[in-house]
């Protein structure tokens, strides 16, 4: 059997300096719209009919979403926590999806897949359900529930087998050892996970607005089509005011559920029990529906599944002169990868700072964050544009530096928090200062878990949608993702679909060797 060791939960450190650093940088954008165009009278906009309609869409829509997430997903993470073997390898590594799977992908291969000339019909089956509701909340469960897979799944797995042995022995079955041993201790995972699931269900943006239309806006959607359309930025802020408010209620009642921090090592010689036929089943159903369509956005850049026959000419025309003058499919892939990987150094560095400085307080405000509306933090970068000539590149730098701190704090909390503190005191016993401290020591041991989550941080940005498409910076400083689009919506669909099946490819490798890496940090 595999060891575990457990540590408490360290105390909280006091000063939360860097915390407010950043929440001051977070909200500086807003300061200058809110200076220049908010009136409080807009605040009214609460009780319009209108805004009540969106904002109890937007918050039915996020519910229902996170609960059939969450309903869906318990087997799987079940057979995901209790073997090894490939379908629970698939299942974790399904977190690709929410994080690293472009939206724009997403878009695509699900109107290859559910439209009504899509693959389904061509086969008999006739599941048009493009522009609905439905299509909205099916999308949602496929984009974000691969989060409770890794959330529930780890806090399963780090439960030592020793309290469920003892449990057993009092008599207690299986049921009873659930509800009175694991669900205790896995409350904590399933509030994170439902926080954020929840979080990007209600601001999602390239979903809602490709997939079910403007009649079904959310608040996300109605601040960019308000930016866009009628300029009217107090009532865009109200929008924005209401979504973070929520947001954060959500997430400072969600806080009061304290993390289990401990340090976790499983032996190659572990023993993993054998979980029952009905949960292999549900998890192989629930791995056909996520992973068709990863695998019909990877295809798509070497196969028309219109015609139904291999066509690399959509490829090929990605990279022809003719194509590049108006699309600048080359350069934005260059631009990506250069914002992409600045961002993630930055994002990395900013969450150490803050996870040394974590407490009760820095938790909330960084998982506060998660409630900024993208859409308009990318019109208040563009405003910053207009007034101080601020080159897009620094700012779009600046705006994915924002919205990649909370991930970077996420994937690194457990990494750090649960360090060997003796290690470190040992070391200032000997006249070691932070530096060394932290070259010597903490960069080695940790430096498979920040080049991880680097990785992930990378292929995260590269797949921005939304900041990009708000800022309208095609003709300026182009992005693979925005790009991507403006391929689409101009009816250049062989090239579009391509470009998300390379871009798809992109982020995968990405990720696998942020996994591999991961996977380095936990065994080694």
């Amino acid at each position: 059997m595999g060891e575990i060791n457990f540590l408490a939960m360290k105390k909280p450190r006091r000063n939360s300096l860097f915390a407010i650093i950043f929440l001051l940088l977070l909200l500086f954008p807003f300061l200058i719209l809110f200076k220049d165009f908010f009136h409080p009278k807009d605040l009214i906009n609460i009780m319009n009919p209108q805004t009540l309609r969106i904002l109890g869409f937007t918050f039915y829509q996020s519910l229902l979403s996170t609960a059939i997430s969450f309903l869906i997903t318990l087997l799987p993470s079940y057979f995901a926590a209790q073997n090894k073997g490939i379908t629970a390898k698939f299942l974790e590594n399904s977190i690709f999806i929410p994080f690293f799977f472009p939206p724009v992908s997403a878009v695509i291969a699900f109107s290859l897949l559910y439209s009504q000339i899509g693959l389904l019909a061509k086969i008999g089956i006739n599941i048009n359900i493009m522009f609905t509701f439905t299509a909205i909340i099916v999308a949602h469960v496929f984009y974000n529930s691969p989060i409770f897979i890794k959330y529930i799944s780890e806090g399963l797995r780090r439960i030592p087998e020793s309290l469920k042995e003892s449990a057993y022995v009092e008599g207690a079955g299986k049921v009873k050892t659930f509800f009175y041993i694991e669900l205790p201790l896995i409350l904590p995972s399933i509030s994170r996970a439902f926080f954020l699931v929840f979080a990007y269900n209600f601001t999602s943006f390239a979903i809602v607005l490709n997939l079910g239309g403007i009649k079904y806006s959310t608040l996300e959607v109605a601040i960019a089509t308000t930016l866009r359309g009628t300029l009217d930025f107090s009532k865009a802020l109200s929008y924005a005011l209401i979504q973070f408010v929520i947001l954060t209620l959500i997430n400072i009642f969600m806080s009061k559920f304290e993390p289990h921090i401990f340090e976790y090592y499983e032996s190659e010689y572990s023993i993993h029990k054998k979980t029952g036929k009905i949960s292999f089943i549900f998890s192989i159903i629930y791995l056909i529906f996520e992973y068709s369509l990863v695998l019909i956005g990877i295809a798509s850049s070497f196969f028309n599944f219109i015609t139904m026959k291999f066509d690399l000419k959509g490829f090929i025309n990605l990279f022809s002169k003719d194509l590049n003058i108006r699309f600048p499919v080359i350069q934005s892939i260059f631009n990506s990868f250069l914002v992409s990987a600045i961002t993630g150094m930055l994002a990395i560095i900013a969450a150490y700072l803050l996870l040394k400085k974590c407490n009760k307080i820095v938790n909330i405000v960084i998982m506060s964050t998660f409630g900024i509306s993208s859409a308009f933090l990318g019109m208040a970068l563009l405003y910053l544009n207009i007034l101080y000539n601020i080159p897009f590149f620094i700012l779009i730098i600046f705006g994915y530096f924002l919205i990649s701190v909370p991930l970077a704090y996420s994937f690194l909390f457990q990494p750090i928090l649960s360090f060997d503190e003796k290690i470190i005191e040992a070391a200032k016993v000997d006249g070691a200062n932070k530096l060394k401290i932290f070259t010597k020591i903490e960069l080695p041991l940790l430096f498979s878990a920040f080049l991880s989550s680097f990785l992930q941080i990378f292929a995260i940005i590269y797949g921005e949608f939304t900041i990009s498409y708000t800022m309208q910076i095609r003709d300026y400083f182009p992005l693979a993702s925005i790009v991507n689009y403006s391929l689409s919506s101009s009816r250049f669909y062989q090239e579009a679909t391509a470009f998300s099946g390379l871009n798809v490819i992109i982020i995968f490798i990405t990720f696998y060797l942020s996994t591999l890496l991961s996977n380095k940090n936990i065994y080694d």
